[in-house]
């Protein structure tokens, strides 16, 4: 029997997936927030694609849609989250008014953001010295903050603000020693108290800079030493 045209076929209902549909946009974060889940509790060197997308709506597949490898992943979150650094640091990298009061609007930003995101700066920090690919993404990222830093110092020693000194050498050494300072009390849980590392920091920062401390501190005598 035929079907006239006037009449209509119901075509069977359409299979549905029970797997999420996402946007780019949301699978690759929900990608990477799993990764830094993992990365509050464990180094970067015990994580696997598998282990990583478990902790996902995802299949283990799609990790390949947006990462290479774990390595472009690790790489990827430290560039956002430097890219976020960079911009709270903005006031004393800038020159925006008083040297002192935008500096430590510039270092509360960075630790700030370092107890936001303290596992991905520890993730990198740990693995670079065995790892050369993550290595050289440290080396750049401090890179990055040594040119900004130094520009900023050799610009206020013309300004005739901070003395004359090696600019570059002392980027490198304040930068070191925030990181290390950095890492270890916002890379772990738990974490330490950012009002108290801001506090040292920007006092280091100062006195190195501005010279808001004495050159020479004279000893009392010993008692009865004449």
């Amino acid at each position: 029997m035929s079907v006239s045209n006037e009449e209509s076929v119901e075509a069977p209902p359409a299979k549905t997936s029970t797997r999420a549909r996402h946007t780019p946009d949301g699978a690759r974060r929900e990608i990477t927030s799993s990764a830094v889940r993992f990365l509050w509790e464990h180094p970067f060197r015990d994580l696997t694609i598998s282990e990583l997308m478990a902790g996902t709506t995802l299949s283990r597949p799609a990790f390949y849609q947006y990462f290479h490898d774990l390595h472009e992943l690790l790489e990827s979150l430290l560039r956002e989250v430097e890219e976020i650094m960079h911009q709270t640091a903005n006031p004393w990298i800038a020159g925006e008014g008083e040297p002192i009061a935008a500096l430590r609007e510039s270092l509360a930003g960075v630790v700030q953001t370092c107890v936001d995101h303290g596992p991905i700066f520890r993730a990198v920090a740990e693995a670079a010295p065995l790892d050369a690919r993550l290595e050289t993404a440290w080396s750049a990222f401090m890179g990055r903050w040594d040119d900004a830093v130094s520009a900023r110092i050799a610009a206020q020693q013309a300004a005739g603000v901070v003395r004359a000194f090696d600019a570059r050498r002392m980027a490198n050494a304040l930068n070191a020693l925030d990181a290390a300072v950095l890492l270890a009390e916002f890379g772990a849980q738990p974490q330490g108290d950012p009002e108290a590392v801001l506090d040292t920091l920007h006092a280091i920062w100062v006195g190195a800079l501005y010279g808001c401390a004495p050159t020479r501190v004279e000893l009392p005598t010993a008692a009865g030493n004449s």
